[in-house]
């Protein structure tokens, strides 16, 4: 499952989702579309802000 997968199930835009994990919209939407290799941190934010496991969530 993608990280763009599971927000839209969540059905949390990427602006929102940015806010929850305290990341700036644009690494979102970057990560998404594999322009970006996200840093640890961000990682662990996102993966936090989605309830989910960090190896959940870049499977």
């Amino acid at each position: 499952m993608t990280l763009r997968e599971v927000r839209e199930q969540r059905g949390l835009t990427q602006e929102t989702l940015g806010e929850m994990a305290e990341v700036d919209r644009k690494t979102i939407n970057r990560i998404e579309n594999g322009a970006y290799s996200p840093l640890l941190d961000h990682v662990f934010k996102i993966s936090d802000a989605l309830q989910i496991s960090t190896a959940e969530l870049f499977r």
